[in-house]
């Protein structure tokens, strides 16, 4: 009887706190939880529990699953973002990064849903969408412009990720067009679009700076 109670015990012992536990663990067992179950069962019992770890240790690092949600995605578009290289044109360089940013956020499930739903942190507000409109400022577009250039190139860009992660839209677009096909001929018409209203501003200008 005495072992018996001991291996209650054992099996009874509160998780550790983990005071090495870091945003970048919470965040990748956050994900990790998501793919595998929805994000309908992410919850901090649940993620304390893949962790291995008490709830008040997540507390230390995120305030509640809103906060939680917004830094996943803010690590998945800040991955998806690169520098733009010497010599690569503005408009190559929108396609690369749209193009990573379609294939990073497929690659999580519902990940659509989650950055249509929640406020974005404030990384993402000051470091990584400013990454999205400068090249587009660096070319000639005033930065208020330049701005709701990346702004709607991002709501396509999600929009379009939306439709692929929900199995209804998903057959019935494509039922109709090849998806990566679909994707492709939008994000080209976009920039194509913003290249016309460059060159409208450049044509422009003279006359403004004669006035």
């Amino acid at each position: 009887m005495g072992r018996s109670r001991g291996e209650q015990t054992v099996e009874t012992k509160p998780r550790k706190m983990a005071p090495n536990l870091d945003i970048e663990q919470i965040v990748e067992a956050a994900w990790k939880l998501v793919d595998r179950d929805g994000v309908d069962a992410l919850s901090t019992r649940a993620l304390a529990a893949e962790l291995n770890v008490r709830g008040p240790a997540l507390y230390w690092h995120v305030r509640n699953k809103q906060q939680l949600l917004s830094l996943m995605i803010e690590r998945v578009l800040g991955a998806s973002i690169v520098a733009q290289p010497p010599g690569l044109g503005w408009q190559e360089w929108l396609r690369t990064v749209c193009r990573n940013q379609r294939r990073v956020l497929l690659e999580h499930r519902d990940s659509g849903r989650i950055a249509s739903s929640i406020p974005p942190t404030e990384r993402t507000r000051t470091e990584v969408f400013p990454q999205m409109f400068e090249p587009l400022t660096r070319a000639g577009f005033p930065r208020e412009q330049a701005i709701a250039a990346a702004g709607a190139l991002a709501s396509f860009l999600l929009g379009h990720v939306i439709y692929e992660q929900r199995p209804e839209t998903r057959e019935f677009v494509s039922s109709m067009v090849d998806l990566d096909a679909a994707f492709e001929f939008g994000l080209d018409a976009f920039i194509a679009g913003f290249a016309v209203k460059l060159t409208e501003l450049a044509a422009k200008a003279p006359r403004a700076d004669k006035e």
